[in-house]
């Protein structure tokens, strides 16, 4: 996994490597051509603004909507821990030894959470582990026997629980898979490198005030290209959900 510092200088080195590319060989050819067509920096001034302007719009949406997934898949993290502390404490009034064995897997599925998934999450690995678990714990409760009303009642609410849990955790494992498509992932890099490049044709008296110009708009898009990255798959890259739920809840499990 790269570490989040060396993935923005990935992005800054790219983008400022074609600005600085760009004004090498068309600084020279747009100071001549200014001479040539008269409105050049109107032109040029109003083409920047527009392609600019819906660039901007894509990359700050994109921004906003990876960001909310990063904030839904840390919120569906912590509703599958507090669904599971809650179905722990109702298994917990279970009778022996049908309490100790549903008590002893939800330890078990919480540490295998911390321990096993998040890790393999970040490998970019698929995890089946918890669904094997969840499978025990449901066949138990489904083949648990009440011997009273009030066993039965304990039952609806412990399968309710169990059902709330489940959902939880299918959303969850929703959330591990998200990203974005190639195909924006393209129009997103694709659209930086026209930005930049015209950004190279702005006509300027020197070449170095030129690379500043077109240097700070590089740095601005890798910047924002950084965030987008970092984001993007919840459970996977320099800014993953944390595992924290699954552990503060385990504290519960006596």
């Amino acid at each position: 996994m790269v570490p989040a510092w060396a993935l923005f200088l990935i992005f800054l080195a790219f983008s400022t490597g074609i600005a600085v590319l760009g004004v090498r060989l068309l600084h020279e050819r747009v100071k001549r051509g200014v001479g040539v067509e008269p409105t050049w920096l109107t032109l040029i001034t109003h083409t920047i603004m527009v392609a600019g302007t819906f660039y901007a719009l894509l990359l700050v949406l994109t921004a906003f909507s990876v960001y909310e997934t990063y904030a839904q898949a840390g919120l569906s993290v912590a509703t599958e821990a507090a669904d599971m502390g809650a179905l722990y404490r109702v298994v917990s009034e279970y009778p022996e030894p049908t309490r100790s064995q549903l008590q002893s897997l939800l330890r078990e599925y919480s540490e295998y959470m911390v321990n096993e998934a998040w890790p393999a999450y970040q490998r970019g690995d698929s995890v089946k582990g918890d669904l094997e678990v969840e499978n025990e714990i449901s066949h138990i409760m489904l083949n648990f026997t009440p011997n009273s009303d009030k066993e039965q009642q304990l039952s609806n609410l412990a399968l309710s629980e169990l059902e709330k849990w489940s959902e939880a955790r299918q959303i969850r494992y929703t959330y591990a898979t998200a990203a974005l498509p190639s195909t924006l992932w393209f129009a997103l890099l694709f659209g930086a490198v026209v930005v930049i490049l015209l950004s190279c044709l702005l006509p300027t008296q020197t070449r170095h005030a030129h690379l500043i110009l077109v240097c700070a708009v590089a740095g601005m898009i890798s910047l924002l290209l950084f965030v987008v990255e970092s984001v993007d798959e919840p459970f996977r890259g320099p800014i993953v959900v944390s595992a924290d739920p699954y552990k503060e809840v385990a504290k519960d499990f006596a």
